[in-house]
């Protein structure tokens, strides 16, 4: 019979470890739907009848925070 070399688990380093998992700290993205509707909101009503693109893809990205 023949041995099989699985190598499935092996010892690695801290710094291969952190390359694997993406860094050392765990990396999230939120969006914030309150933070979102807000900034349209305002948009709506303080500004112009209609939002521009523009308008709505700042609105997108003040909703989004990254950690």
């Amino acid at each position: 019979m023949q041995a099989i070399n699985n190598t499935l688990f092996t010892n690695i380093t801290v710094e291969e470890s952190a390359t694997v998992s993406g860094g050392s700290y765990g990396t999230y993205v939120n969006f914030d739907l309150n933070k979102y509707l807000f900034v349209l909101g305002a948009g709506v009503v303080f500004g112009n009848p209609g939002l521009t693109p523009d308008e709505i893809q700042y609105g997108f990205k003040q909703a989004i925070s990254l950690g």
